[in-house]
C-alpha cells in the first residue's frame, strides 16, 4: 500500500474565493494524486429533488449557459491548462445543465484506473496537508477499513461556528463521509447521502431518494470497516466547512435550495452579541438544537480569510 495515490473530487460552480485553496495544498502533498473537478449547473433532480419543494429554482443569475459566473471557470481552466497530469476539468456543453449532482460525482470515474483513496472535498471545505497526509497512513495502516467519517468545524459566519454535535451540521448519523477506498469500477449509487458501492455488491438494493426523503448511507460510522468520528478525530481530522462565510453563499442558498430570506436573515444573527444562540432563531430551515457561538474565542480561526 506505500503507493497508495489519492484522487480527490469536488462539484463546483461558483466557488470563489475557496476554490483557489486546494490546487497549493495537493502541491505540497508527498505522493501520487489527482484532482477531478467537475463543474457547472445541477438540475433540481434525484438527491437535490427535496429543493423544489421549498421553492429552490435554477435561475440565470448565478450561471453563465450552465457554467460559474463568478471567475471559478477561468481558474478551472488556467490550472487543468498548467497541470494536465494533475488536474481534469469535466463539464456539460455550453448551455445545457448537469443530470443533478449524483450526475456530477459520476463523471470522473471512468477515469479512475487504479486502486486509491476516493476523497471528496467541496470548494468550502478546508484541510491541511498533515491532515491529508495523517489519513492516508491510517488506510494505509488498517487495510480492512472503506471509508472514513469526519467531525467538522462548521462556520456561520466569518467568526460565528457551531457548537453542537449531533445537530445541523455535524450528525453523525449521516455526517460526514468524506474518504473512501476505491477500486475501479465501484459506483456511486446517490450523492445525498454519498453512497459508493464496489463493483460487485449488489447497488440496485440501494433504494433512490424520493419525495424529499433522506436516507442513510450504505453503512454506518459504527460498522468496523469505517473509521468512526472519534477514530478520525483522535488523529487530528476535523475540517473545517466555511459553509456560511461569505453573503455569496447565502444568497445561491436562497435561490437555489429555496432557503428564503437567508442573506437578511444571516446578517441580523451576525449582529447578535450574546452567545450561544440558536441557528434555528436565524435559519428556520434548522429544526434542530443547534448552536452557534464565536470561532475566535474558541481559539478557531478560518484557515482561509474571505475579507468579509
Amino acid at each position: 500500500m506505500s503507493g497508495l495515490p489519492i484522487h480527490f473530487f469536488t462539484i463546483v460552480l461558483n466557488g470563489e474565493p475557496f476554490i483557489r485553496y486546494h490546487l497549493d495544498l495537493f502541491k505540497s502533498l508527498p505522493f501520487a494524486w489527482h484532482w477531478h473537478v467537475v463543474e457547472g449547473v445541477a438540475e433540481l433532480k434525484h438527491d437535490t429533488a427535496w429543493s423544489v419543494a421549498a421553492g429552490g429554482r435554477i435561475e440565470a443569475s448565478f450561471h453563465d449557459q450552465g457554467r460559474s459566473n463568478d471567475g471559478t471557470s477561468a481558474y478551472l481552466d488556467e490550472i487543468a491548462a498548467a497541470y494536465p497530469d494533475r488536474v481534469t476539468v469535466y463539464r456539460r456543453p455550453l448551455g445545457t445543465f448537469w443530470d443533478g449532482k449524483l450526475a456530477m460525482v459520476r463523471a470522473p470515474l471512468a477515469n479512475i484506473r487504479e486502486e486509491c483513496l476516493l476523497w471528496q472535498v467541496d470548494a468550502d471545505e478546508l484541510w491541511t496537508a498533515e491532515q491529508v497526509v495523517r489519513c492516508r497512513e491510517l488506510f494505509q495502516a488498517h487495510p480492512e477499513k472503506r471509508a472514513a467519517y469526519y467531525w467538522c468545524h462548521f462556520f456561520v459566519g466569518p467568526d460565528h461556528v457551531l457548537t453542537t454535535r449531533d445537530a445541523y451540521g455535524n450528525n453523525s448519523s449521516f455526517e460526514w463521509l468524506r474518504t473512501w477506498r476505491f477500486k475501479p469500477g465501484d459506483r456511486w449509487e446517490s450523492h445525498e447521502p454519498p453512497g459508493l458501492f464496489h463493483r460487485f455488491e449488489r447497488w440496485r438494493q440501494w433504494p433512490r431518494i424520493l419525495q424529499g426523503k433522506r436516507l442513510r448511507p450504505p453503512f454506518s460510522a459504527s460498522d468496523a470497516t469505517v473509521f468512526s468520528h472519534r477514530e478520525t478525530e483522535a488523529a487530528g481530522l476535523v475540517f473545517q466547512h466555511l459553509a456560511y462565510v461569505i453573503e455569496a453563499q447565502l444568497r445561491f442558498k436562497e435561490i437555489y435550495y429555496g432557503y428564503q430570506g437567508a442573506p437578511e436573515r444571516w446578517r441580523t444573527m451576525l449582529a447578535q452579541d450574546q452567545f450561544p444562540i440558536a441557528l434555528k432563531d436565524y435559519f428556520p430551515w434548522v429544526k434542530d438544537g443547534a448552536q452557534v457561538g464565536l470561532a475566535s474565542t474558541r481559539g478557531l480561526y478560518p484557515i482561509l480569510k474571505t475579507g468579509d
